[in-house]
């Protein structure tokens, strides 16, 4: 699944807010987690963030009896410089869970500004539920994706 927007601001700007751990948890905590902690390393080509992540959800049927409302999510987001732009993987486990969120993402100038798109593989090991499992992350990836996106848009206007 990938997830593709546009912005009116250059790569550099959009950028700069999407590797700011101050703005990402302000985004996280308005868009309701529990709690949220970034850190970030740079070199001379490469950006690194590390992101712990609280989160509520409510889980549908079977996947609530197997599984606690709230969950802690370790998140690694690994930026290269490409040009203009950048691309990268980025990776989310869930803790004490079968799941593992795994993507590439690209930021790249455009004629209006710049564009981002991400994509989202979704991984849980647990017989007869995983396919029940794998949809419901992949839709809450997706549906977290895009109100993150929709955030940053807001923030940069």
């Amino acid at each position: 699944m990938t997830i593709r927007t546009s912005f009116e601001q250059d790569a550099a700007a959009v950028f700069k807010a999407m590797t700011n751990p101050e703005f990402l948890v302000d985004r996280n905590l308005a868009l309701g987690e529990i709690s949220a902690e970034y850190e970030v390393s740079e070199d001379k080509n490469s950006t690194t963030l590390t992101a712990v992540r609280e989160v509520r959800r409510d889980l549908p049927g079977v996947l609530g009896k197997l599984f606690d409302p709230i969950n802690v999510m370790d998140m690694i987001e690994n930026w290269q410089a490409e040009g203009d732009g950048w691309k990268g993987e980025w990776s989310l486990q869930i803790r004490e869970q079968p799941v593992t969120v795994t993507g590439q993402f690209e930021l790249v100038p455009s004629d209006t500004g710049c564009t981002y798109s991400v994509s989202h593989r979704v991984k849980a090991r647990m017989p007869f539920v995983s396919g029940q499992i794998e949809k419901y992350v992949r839709t809450q990836t997706a549906r977290g994706a895009t109100d993150e996106l929709e955030y940053l848009r807001k923030y940069l206007d």
